[in-house]
């Protein structure tokens, strides 16, 4: 949220700083009024919009992922625990918008009360289907919607003149630009450039109505009036004032300036490449809304490379009629299916024995179960071919024409909540389900045994122990009484050279070198948290400086400080110890590799 926060007021600064530079002092005050009211609307969009077209990664832009994982000592089950925000905490961030919000609206109300007072105890008369308001004892002279006010101790002739210049607020709907920016001013309340536009929009509003009124009344006369007549104020923002004394100076100069040339009009497109850097900038940033980015998991070691597709359709709505969800809980079961044979998981209540969820998976793919409600779950796993679908009793069931095998997992997946010191912990879990042909010595295969696992071996080669060379790692830390790691899988572009920093004594604690696509597992790293920085290149190689050995490349293509928090420290809840640990995939990526 900061974040967009910070892009919103750059874009709107931009704009405002463009506006001021190029078209402020011109007279084509009706592109101008269309500039400044939809400008600040398109850069409150912009950091929604992706360009794919406009998102193709430089040479030196770095892609990792990484997952943390807690191993949870009590149990057998990969399990994953998401560690959000206490239950129920007091968001002040929160508060204090809902509080400047709430004055800005007030204050609005208020002024709208004003109005109201002001006509009820004034005499109303009409001209031209619009309301004039004269006011007691007033010199005053403004306009809101449809309506003009005037104070009776104008003259007549100031009367005509300022009518004249009322109407054409009323007529252009001036009052709308002013509600538009009435309302930003609730939601964005703390913006100042909000402020800044609404101002630019007001003056703008008089040039467009003195343009309109010295087509008919002499400029001489109308300027002389400006400066003879008496300066007073309303105390209503939004209203069209004609007697604004800091704004008639930047009238009168307005209504001498020469009438811009029409070729000054190309002055606009510059609007064209600032966007595209704009939209260049939002395209390129790194999406922040990926499926497992900082996913939280607890498991008993197991590391697993996820190599299948996932599925985006599994769960059908026939038998998913009456399924159950909890949209407040971001939990999920990941069921990983093998290559053998498309599987049906039905996610069953081991209190009241009722399917809360039915999910279809084709071989080799990855599905997630999610928003599952808090409790204790079975899964019923059937494997087989040919999906379909039929109605037993009103209710109906997922199967499989050509059924192979059905059985009911072993483990039962606990999903109520935990809260601890660190916030509410939140379980989610990681399955892998395949139909697995088993022999024996005696005869050749001719039966099958289905069975759920919960880990796999690697896909990509598993580095040697060298991975830690002798020489840097000679004052490495270890704490052997934790069984945590570091899982790295480094990319096919570069090999990788990682040192693992510690926030609290900036030393390195551990040097890792992989060659490329190899799975490392760093292990027994002590609490505490830490930082990578990490290294691409060639031709590996070491050095002593001061009494210190170092690592490095030879050929060394680019270097960074990886931006992620490591936090090894453990938590101890209800459930046993939970010790963190965490999975990442690193790579250097180049104008031939997206990511």
């Amino acid at each position: 949220m900061f974040h967009y926060i910070l892009q919103t007021l750059i874009f709107q600064v931009l704009f405002i700083v463009l506006y001021d530079v190029f078209h402020k002092k011109d007279t084509f005050f009706t592109w101008n009024r269309l500039y400044l009211i939809i400008t600040p609307l398109l850069s409150l969009l912009f950091p929604f919009i992706k360009i794919q077209a406009l998102s193709t990664p430089t040479s030196q832009v770095y892609a990792n992922q990484l997952e943390r994982v807690i191993t949870l000592s009590s149990e057998s089950l990969e399990v994953i625990g998401t560690t959000g925000p206490a239950e129920n905490p007091t968001n002040w961030w929160l508060i204090l918008y809902c509080i400047g919000a709430a004055l800005s609206f007030l204050l609005l109300i208020l002024k709208f009360y004003k109005l109201k007072i002001l006509t009820s105890f004034s005499f109303t008369s009409t001209l031209k289907n619009n309301k004039i308001v004269t006011l007691p004892n007033s010199a005053q002279a403004f306009s809101f919607w449809n309506t003009i006010y005037l104070g009776d101790k104008l003259s007549t002739e100031e009367k005509k003149q300022i009518l004249i210049h009322e109407l054409v607020h009323v007529e252009q709907k001036h009052s709308l630009d002013q509600i538009w920016f009435e309302i930003l001013k609730i939601a964005l309340w703390w913006n100042p450039m909000i402020y800044i536009y609404q101002s630019r929009v007001t003056i703008l509003h008089e040039y467009l109505a003195d343009a309109a009124v010295i087509s008919t009344i002499g400029k001489r006369n109308y300027i002389e009036q400006l400066l003879n007549a008496t300066f007073q104020t309303q105390e209503i923002t939004f209203v069209n004032q004609f007697f604004n004394q800091s704004l008639i100076k930047k009238r009168i100069l307005m209504l001498q300036k020469t009438k811009s040339k029409t070729i000054a009009k190309f002055k606009y497109l510059l609007l064209i490449p600032v966007m595209t850097g704009i939209l260049a900038y939002t395209s390129c940033g790194k999406e922040s809304n990926e499926t497992n980015d900082d996913q939280v998991e607890r498991s008993q070691g197991n590391e697993i490379a996820d190599v299948t597709k996932i599925s985006k359709s599994g769960e059908p709505k026939c038998p998913n009629q009456n399924s159950q969800y909890d949209n407040k809980l971001d939990n999920y079961v990941k069921v990983r299916n093998g290559k053998s044979t498309e599987v049906i998981i039905d996610v069953i209540s081991s209190e009241t024995s009722k399917k809360v969820r039915t999910v279809f998976i084709t071989a080799n793919t990855t599905q997630f179960i999610r928003n599952i409600p808090e409790g204790k779950y079975k899964i019923h796993v059937a494997y087989g071919e040919d999906y379909a679908e039929k109605t037993v009793d009103g209710v109906c069931k997922a199967y499989f024409k050509k059924e192979i095998r059905t059985e009911v997992n072993e483990n039962t997946l606990d999903f109520n909540t935990v809260t601890t010191k660190q916030g509410l912990n939140v379980p989610s879990y990681n399955l892998s389900v395949d139909l697995r042909e088993k022999s024996t010595d005696k005869k050749p295969v001719d039966n099958t045994t289905a069975k759920v696992k919960t880990s796999e071996p690697d896909v990509l080669p598993t580095a040697s122990r060298d991975a830690e060379p002798n020489c840097p790692n000679k004052t490495s830390a270890y704490d052997n009484k934790l069984d945590n790691y570091l899982r790295l899988t480094s990319g096919k572009n570069s090999e990788i050279l990682i040192e693992i920093i510690s926030e609290d004594t900036k030393k390195n604690i551990r040097t890792v070198h992989m060659k490329r696509n190899q799975v490392y597992s760093i292990r027994n790293i002590p609490e505490g948290s830490y930082r990578l920085h990490i290294a691409y290149g060639e031709d590996y190689t070491e050095k002593t400086v001061d009494g210190v050995c170092k690592a490095y490349f030879k050929n060394e293509k680019a270097t960074e400080i990886d931006k992620n928090v490591l936090d090894f420290n453990t938590i101890t809840t209800k459930r046993g110890l939970n010790v963190p640990s965490y999975n990442m995939t690193v790579d250097m990526t180049d104008k031939d590799h997206r990511h």
